[in-house]
């Protein structure tokens, strides 16, 4: 006799193993635990001379190089605007006035929502994310957003489960 399955969620990117064999699902904890946070909540903060952030990296990691970078605070044009590295669509914006995301409901609004492209940023614009390593994310512009000036974050990285 074969045990019952839980059922699929089909709206949450499948489990794949990345580099390493660590699987990169962004289902919640096992027993329904929540999940663990691998940086954060904590401030990030962005300049005109290093626009690439890693948040695979506790703490995240912002660069000058786009190599192996999730987010890319773009400041070509002036104030600066968000997309993701490679155009995939692992950003998600969250609407004024939610309350603040766990990794479930950041990775459910990325799998209906997902973009690549955030747009004009603005003070109190939040997001979600998947990084390129599979977690999941949430950023919250805190500082101002305009064209020169260092763009200041909050950024909470949840880890892989397992």
């Amino acid at each position: 006799m074969q045990s019952p399955q839980a059922p699929q969620v089909s709206q949450k990117p499948p489990t794949t193993t990345g580099g390493g064999g660590q699987s990169t699902s962004n289902a919640p904890a096992p027993g329904g635990q929540p999940a663990r946070v691998l940086f954060g909540p904590g401030p990030v903060t962005v300049d005109p001379n290093k626009q690439y952030v890693e948040f695979d990296t506790s703490p995240p990691l912002v660069s000058q190089s786009n190599k192996a970078v999730d987010l890319f605070f773009a400041y070509t044009l002036g104030d600066p605007d968000l997309m993701t590295v490679g155009s995939t669509n692992t950003l998600a914006a969250l609407p004024q006035g939610s309350p603040e995301p766990t990794a479930e409901v950041c990775a459910d609004a990325v799998a209906k929502r997902g973009t690549y492209v955030g747009g004009k940023l603005a003070q109190g614009a939040r997001y979600c994310m998947i990084t390129n390593e599979g977690r999941t994310g949430y950023i919250k512009v805190t500082g101002p957003a305009a064209a020169g000036v260092p763009l200041r974050l909050e950024a909470t990285v949840w880890d892989l489960p397992g």
